[in-house]
């Protein structure tokens, strides 16, 4: 009893971390080293303040200089794949018509629904009427 408790709790975790990791911007944090060595490297050859490093580097439009290829690997410069996932935003179903299928899928009718959503009655949508007793 005692050990599939545990074992509900670590895959638990592991599946909390797995989508920590892959659908969230959280692996961006795994950056922040880099974010120090990159800042200390331009402070070494500038004087900058850290102000006007992140300025230069968040603030202000992409610069294209020596240091792109380091620019690009400080955290949240450049999108990681797999964390846009949950964001991206269906079509809504009345955009979407059947021209927007493969042929391959299409059954050829001449009286066929111009959208997806047409042709069914409205009161699909809500909950069945209960009988008054």
């Amino acid at each position: 009893m005692l050990n599939l408790h545990i074992m509900r709790k670590v895959g638990a975790a592991f599946l909390l971390l797995l989508f920590v990791g892959t659908a969230t911007e959280l692996p961006q944090l795994a950056k922040l080293p880099l974010l120090v060595i990159h800042y200390l490297d331009h402070v070494s050859r500038e004087k900058l303040s850290i102000a006007a490093f992140f300025a230069e580097h968040y603030l202000h439009d992409d610069i294209y200089d020596a240091d792109r290829a380091q620019d690009l690997q400080l955290p949240f410069k450049v999108e990681l794949p797999g964390a846009l996932l949950l964001l991206a935003e269906p079509l809504p179903l009345d955009m979407i018509t059947l021209n927007d299928l493969p042929p391959q899928h299409l059954q050829y009718s001449s009286h066929l629904p111009t959208t997806l959503l047409s042709g069914i009655p409205p009161a699909i949508w809500h909950p069945p009427a209960l009988p008054l007793a």
